[in-house]
């Protein structure tokens, strides 16, 4: 009979084995040997058990030139697993469906009107797709606030207007797959990892509807005590701005996310931005166009306290206004300026041009880390 130390060490291993077979796939048996710093022996008596679990597949043969037997090569089965993930905003909800390899399935959104119940919503949504995809090894969701990703509380959430809600177990008594909760951001930037060559340490900020950021080191996402670690959209970058539910003035996210700019077209030009025209809205006219100018300066305050206080070795910034040059430039121009040179000399700042979907980053997290 076999030990518990021994039977979580070969899970250990195999979890290992999986993921090097993901990123480098087709690769033998050896390559992984070498890769991992594991025997050959506990390669080839996990390869043959995930062989057998039709997880793993024979996918052909490596000839080798001069000296040495053919390899035979290994990658995953694509349909051996699915995972979903779930996106819950204010007005819609999203969804992505991955297979074993990270590809995407399928994808789509829900959108909901004011008057109806974004929970059950979203309860009947995960249900839905539990049934089409009965081998999906769970449902991730992302939530915009405070949660307990041990747990699958969540405490508070501000934008759906959500407080002490056991989201884990609401959804757990309908479907019958595991659920995980994270805070949308976060699980975002877990998402990224994948995507990253390795880093020390970077810090990730979303704008979307709001702001937020997520600090990971060494691979693994910072919580806090609290679980609001990195929170970057409630750092005040103008006293004089507008009252923000935290208590303060001029938080980050009410001066520069997509609902004050949705606001600011509201108020300033008689039109509200939608999010399928809002792109073209910002081209065409003048006004938008100098106030998210004006939004990389307050971006750029925000950088100067990540920079001096955490000091990360990359800055990841995910938002809607990459694409806008002035956007960028000021951006960079502000930080520089105001923070220590050689502070910022040592800190890559990199500015995404696509959006991260925190429901493909709740998929991947079910996929990677059962």
């Amino acid at each position: 009979m076999k030990s518990k130390g021994t039977a979580v060490l070969r899970e250990q291993n195999q979890k290992k084995i999986l993921d090097y077979i993901r990123a480098h796939q087709p690769c033998s048996r050896l390559e992984i040997a070498q890769g991992l710093g594991l025997s050959k022996n506990t390669i080839s008596l996990i390869v043959e058990q995930l062989l057998k679990d039709g997880i793993v597949a024979e996918s052909g043969i490596k000839e080798l030139h001069g000296a040495g037997r053919p390899r035979i090569m290994l990658t995953l089965v694509p349909d051996a697993f699915q995972s979903i993930g779930l996106l819950v905003q204010q007005d819609k909800l999203e969804y992505v469906v991955l297979d074993f390899r990270l590809n995407e399935i399928e994808e789509g959104e829900l959108r909901v009107s004011s008057d109806q119940d974004v929970l059950q919503e979203l309860i009947r949504l995960a249900e839905r797709l539990s049934k089409r995809f009965p081998n999906s090894k769970g449902i991730g969701i992302g939530i915009p606030g405070l949660v307990d990703p041990e747990t699958g509380y969540v405490y508070q959430s501000s934008k759906l207007d959500w407080k002490n809600i056991p989201l884990k177990q609401e959804v757990e008594r309908i479907v019958s797959q595991p659920v995980a909760v994270f805070n949308s951001v976060k699980i975002a930037a877990e998402g990224m990892l994948k995507e990253e060559s390795p880093l020390s340490s970077y810090f990730y900020i979303r704008i979307s509807e709001g702001v937020g950021g997520a600090y990971i080191i060494n691979d693994h996402i910072v919580n806090g005590n609290s679980w609001t670690a990195g929170e970057i959209g409630h750092i005040s970058v103008d006293p004089e701005g507008p009252l923000c539910k935290c208590g303060q003035r001029g938080c980050l996210e009410q001066m520069i996310g997509l609902n004050a700019l949705k606001e600011y077209a509201n108020q300033e030009i008689g039109n509200q931005v939608h999010t399928n025209d809002w792109m073209k809205m910002i081209q065409n006219d003048s006004r938008l166009n100098k106030e998210i100018t004006r939004y990389g300066l307050l971006l750029g305050r925000a950088l100067v306290q990540v920079i001096h206080l955490i000091n990360p070795q990359k800055i990841i910034i995910d938002s809607p206004y990459n694409m806008f040059d002035p956007f960028r430039t000021n951006t960079l121009e502000f930080s520089q300026k105001h923070t220590l040179p050689y502070a910022f000399e040592k800190t890559e700042v990199t500015f995404t041009s696509e959006r991260f979907s925190p429901a493909k980053g709740a998929a991947i997290s079910i996929l990677l880390n059962d």
